[in-house]
């Protein structure tokens, strides 16, 4: 397939995809999985997408959403972003989904594995702080960027 996007072009969006991806993901889980449940719907919505995970974090079946839906919002955003960009979104959307990519390998890491011992071991114990200690706090799993940004990192408490 031929394109006329430079090469820079193609890194820069990819980049801008992969960021973007971080942005949703901070925000679905702060607004949506996390969504007030003030009404009998939203509490039994919020359980079904997201409490049951904070309620049984171990279970290796409920780190990911199933295949066909992940398929389905893919190419949903492919076409809907494809009406807004044209083919800018062959750059931007596969930077999108190697975020998701991202997102779901240190998610089930963190589920599934002691802490590593390298550079992974921060966003371990960042969603671990989420899961065990304060579910108010920390809700980037891939990236902390945007609890940085939004005020909502657990600052460390000072040695006594």
């Amino acid at each position: 397939m031929h394109t006329t996007l430079d090469a820079w072009k193609t890194v820069g969006l990819f980049a801008a995809g992969l960021i973007s991806f971080t942005w949703v993901e901070y925000n679905v889980h702060r607004y949506v999985f996390h969504m007030p449940t003030y009404t009998r719907f939203r509490e039994k919505l919020q359980y079904t997408m997201h409490g049951i995970h904070h309620e049984f974090p171990k279970d290796k079946d409920r780190l990911a959403m199933p295949p066909l839906l992940s398929i389905t919002i893919s190419t949903v955003l492919l076409l809907l972003l494809r009406l807004v960009m044209g083919d800018l979104v062959f750059a931007f959307l596969p930077g999108f989904l190697v975020g998701y990519a991202a997102y779901l390998a240190v998610h089930y890491m963190v589920h599934a594995y002691q802490p590593p011992k390298n550079a992974f071991k921060k966003l371990w114990v960042n969603h671990s702080v989420h899961h065990y200690k304060d579910g108010e706090v920390i809700f980037g799993v891939s990236s902390p960027l945007w609890d940085y940004i939004y005020g909502t990192m657990r600052e460390k408490k000072a040695a006594a």
